[in-house]
């Protein structure tokens, strides 16, 4: 598994989408409240064409109606709860990324400016002040949000709400492979400017769904659960993206083409919009003649890794005893790395969601497994835990499916198709879920295209779509790649993952140490800078690597000299030949270090006696 699995920040349940469908009040029963700041109104494509007087959020959901509210503040013959044929902006994905990107886009245009958010999940998702929608902690797999995210939330007026359902994570405590007594375990405090504080991604997902609802009803912005988008053009005459709207389940009405001055692909790994432009950009270029082709610009790409290093989990709900603390975030390795446990607070009450990470081909990783097998392995190799996880539950940890971790994508070189398109978070850049870096950097991308829309409005007062679109691609598009391979790198199996990953932490540790102005921290250090993005992080390394090989290297050559002077000098007093010196020396090395490590290890046996 290797040392890094030890880092996760992300955990992942088995269990996937809501069993509970929500039902939402009708929003003129709510507290609602405009905000405290108005939307400046920036001019939009098209900006004189009709809009309704009547301004509202419209909540919509394909499952059946007698389940769901199909309600807005003010009430409108020609809203049939349907999508309409025209949208300002269309968001594709109902996930953190879409919904916060609603609000930004509802915060930058104002009350007049159509928004249609389009989520394939039909459910509502439920109030996160509930406590009995997220009784299951283990249902629900648990995000991490950093600095990253959590600006983002204070950006667009969120984070009160977050904090509020939210836990800190105020370090970890690690188990070493072997060491199996609960006292054992070593706590290391967060050294992080911004501590970490942790939620299920579900959980998050309703913060940002009861926020718009309570705070944005009378913006004009559709809420459409239950249904999917797919592209049909993304440049066209009337400069616009057309685009189809159609309810998952196809007994649930007609599809709805649609079109909009404002394309926004946020579907994270599914990446209906990323695939439709990639797509649309190999017709385009093999439109293109072979003569002129090698000229025209680069197309778009989805780059898709192969997973050399698949690793699949189950998850465990633990509670913890009153004794351990309830902010910290819990790990163990088994002995030869066969099995990694992760577990991160569901709540302030010392429940916990525990993640066993596994290779596929495991015993233990298999449906069916036989519980008395995985208990027998808690009680060799994690009893400390094990301890803490009754029989029923070890039962249905055993015979449950494993679940997956996505695989390494990203696209490029741009994150846009023409003037109207853009695609970000999990849909511009997958990873694996190790390193907190997948809702916070898809949540900074929302944040960052908000500021590419605030500096189009500074610098024109004509649409400002393409501009903002353009400016978001170049601003953004280097951290996709860079981000993806980075965390990849970081992940590679064997060998690998001594080269790319294991190696240069500790060469980092230590030229950082001697002349910290020179050399950055780890990576894991530079991640956690709020100065530098993840490109620029990118070449930081590249060009710490190369000096620090440049230094390596000229060190050894200067002690290979200086061994060669020294064996030349002793031959010629002893009267010997140089390979005979030579190979008396490296004798007495090998000789010296055998007694030094049969000396350790009479040490080590006097003590354990």
């Amino acid at each position: 598994m290797g040392l890094h699995s030890t880092l996760l920040s992300l955990l992942v349940a088995s269990s996937a989408g809501f069993t509970t469908r929500g039902v939402v009040k009708d929003h003129r029963q709510l507290n609602l409240k405009q905000l405290t700041t108005s939307a400046i109104s920036i001019p939009f494509h098209d900006s004189n064409r009709k809009v309704n007087s009547a301004l509202r959020l419209t909540l919509t959901s394909s499952t059946p109606s007698s389940l769901i509210a199909n309600t807005s503040v003010a009430t409108q013959p020609e809203n049939d709860g349907n999508p309409k044929a025209e949208y300002d902006s269309i968001i594709c994905g109902g996930g953190p990324a879409g919904l916060l990107s609603a609000i930004m886009l509802a915060r930058t245009f104002g009350k007049e400016h159509k928004i249609a958010v389009c989520e394939r999940r039909a459910d509502i998702p439920p109030s996160p002040t509930d406590d009995t929608a997220w009784n299951d902690v283990a249902r629900f797999y648990l995000l991490g949000i950093g600095f990253r995210g959590q600006n983002a939330l204070k950006e667009y007026g969120i984070f009160d709400d977050f904090e509020q359902v939210s836990v800190p994570v105020n370090g970890r405590r690690d188990w070493q492979p072997g060491m199996t007594k609960v006292e054992d375990g070593n706590i290391t405090p967060a050294k992080k400017d911004v501590i970490s504080r942790v939620l299920p991604r579900d959980k998050l997902v309703g913060v940002l769904h009861h926020h718009l609802v309570k705070n944005y009803a009378d913006y004009n912005i559709d809420l459409l659960y239950g249904f999917e988008v797919d592209p049909i053009s993304f440049e066209n005459e009337d400069d616009d993206v057309k685009v189809t709207i159609s309810p998952c389940d196809s007994n649930d009405g007609p599809s709805i083409q649609s079109k909009t001055a404002f394309l926004l692909g946020a579907d994270g790994s599914a990446r209906t919009i990323a695939n439709s432009m990639e797509e649309a950009d190999a017709k385009r270029i093999a439109s293109i003649s072979p003569l002129f082709r090698p000229f025209a610009p680069k197309p778009f790409k989805v780059t898709r890794y192969n997973d050399d290093n698949p690793r699949i989990y189950k998850s465990v709900p633990i509670t913890l005893p009153k004794d351990w603390p309830c902010d910290l975030n819990y790990s163990a390795r088994s002995i030869g790395s066969r099995v990694t446990l992760e577990a991160l607070p569901s709540n302030d009450k010392g429940d916990y969601c525990a993640l066993l990470l596994m290779k596929p081909g495991d015993e233990l990783a298999q449906e069916k497994c036989d519980p008395k097998k995985l208990r027998a392995f808690f009680d060799e190799e994690f009893p400390q835990f094990g301890a803490l996880i009754d029989d029923n539950v070890m039962e249905q940890v055993a015979t449950k499916p494993s679940s997956t971790l996505p695989a390494f994508r990203y696209v490029g070189p741009r994150l846009n198709m023409g003037r109207r398109t853009v695609v970000l978070g999990d849909a511009a850049h997958t990873v694996k879920p190790y390193f907190g870096l997948g809702a916070n950097s898809a949540m900074e991308d929302v944040q960052m295209l908000g500021e590419a829309f605030k500096e189009s409005a500074s610098t024109s007062s004509d649409d400002i779509v393409p501009s903002a679109v353009e400016q978001f691609s170049k601003t953004r598009s280097g951290d996709a790649s860079a981000l993806v391979m980075m965390s990849r790198n970081m992940d590679r199996p064997g060998k690998l993952f001594f080269v790319t990953f294991l190696i240069p932490i500790i060469l980092d540790g230590i030229f950082n140490k001697i002349a910290p102005k020179l050399f950055g921290p780890s990576m894991f250090g530079m991640f956690q800078r709020q100065d530098i993005n993840f490109k620029q992080i990118q070449r930081k390394k590249r060009l710490d690597r190369v000096m620090q090989l440049v230094i390596i290297g000229s060190g050894l050559t200067a002690s290979g000299m200086g061994l060669n002077q020294a064996v030349s000098l002793i031959a010629r007093r002893l009267g010997k030949s140089r390979p005979l010196v030579g190979t008396g020396m490296a004798a007495m090395a090998f000789l010296a270090s055998k007694l030094q490590k049969l000396a350790k290890s009479k040490k080590q046996a006097e003590a354990t006696a």
